[in-house]
């Protein structure tokens, strides 16, 4: 049935556009870059990320995603990072490299704002050989192009931060893009789906070994529902972790981390979706983080 239904989207390429949001990684509150550029050069500064995440477990041909970032602080309120991302579902993939550029404004003593910027390239490619290969089905002439590579494109984020004390809110719009993808060789066009994300979180501190940090989020964007996700993260001595989620659609997760060794972060998230059966639609995420750097000397930059 799956492979029936991506023969009747094929069939019909040269009249359609095809779409897809980029992927959202879990992982936010250890490495909230990944949500929004406009924390660039705030939270575990002079660090690599690497993140590996799978969905729909069960399913083959269910997304997988790889992704490396970096983020840092500059003198003069300014924060920079990069992110490459590498997302596979089925015969679609798609690859995006981007540059950040943070700069802060503070208004009073209290009140900061971030505003960030993400600028770069993407690329999408289809690979219709991987049906037209197939015996089972009959030759169509969209299918004999093979892999199919669109030509780089633009692609930026634009982010608003709002600060004051533990408080952080903000507000991202992903994939402002001029235009669709072409392909050289076929009739079909990509484009991005345009989408926001809204956020906010209070890190509060029980005493000198507990941290409980809860955070609210709502997504939503062309072509695909708006959706609630309410977490929560309890920390002891910011060296162990633990968290939980859940997002409108009924989908539970939690996730578990720490820092392994010094320097060196690890965490593990897993979604489940309660609508269906137990074995599918499960996603696994793992994030590998290594710092450069003394983190009291980051935060003391950070507060500056």
């Amino acid at each position: 049935m799956k492979k029936l239904i991506y023969i009747s989207i094929l069939v019909l390429a040269p009249v359609l556009s095809f779409g897809q949001q980029f992927p959202f990684m879990d992982g936010y509150i250890l490495n909230p870059f990944n949500m929004t550029p406009a924390y660039a050069g705030l939270y575990n500064t002079k660090t690599v990320f690497v993140d590996y995440r799978s969905d729909w477990s069960g399913i083959a041909g269910g997304p997988t995603t790889y992704q490396l970032s970096y983020n840092d602080r500059l003198p003069g309120n300014v924060g920079i990072g990069g992110r490459f991302i590498y997302d596979k579902t089925d015969i679609f993939k798609q690859t995006m490299l981007l540059g950040t550029y943070n700069y802060e404004v503070r208004f009073g003593e209290n009140h900061i704002v971030n505003l960030g910027l993400s600028a770069g390239f993407y690329r999408n490619s289809i690979d219709l050989a991987k049906y037209y290969n197939d015996p089972t089905y009959a030759n169509d002439a969209v299918l004999i192009y093979g892999l199919e590579k669109s030509r780089l494109k633009f692609a930026t984020d634009v982010s608003v931060l709002y600060r004051l004390g533990s408080l952080s809110g903000g507000i991202l719009f992903s994939n402002v893009m001029y235009g669709s993808a072409m392909y050289n060789s076929s009739d079909i066009s990509y484009k991005p789906f345009k989408n926001f994300l809204v956020h906010a979180s209070y890190n509060y501190t029980i005493d000198e070994r507990w941290q409980v940090k809860p955070f609210v989020l709502v997504r939503g964007g062309q072509h695909f529902p708006t959706q609630l996700e309410l977490s929560s993260q309890v920390s002891y001595q910011k060296k162990l972790w633990v968290s939980i989620v859940f997002r409108t659609g009924g989908i539970f997760g939690m996730g578990v981390g720490g820092e392994v060794l010094k320097g060196v972060l690890l965490n593990y998230s897993y979604n489940l979706c309660n609508n269906v059966s137990m074995n599918t639609f499960g996603s696994h995420q793992i994030m590998l983080g290594v710092r450069f750097f003394n983190p009291k000397q980051a935060k003391q930059s950070a507060e500056k």
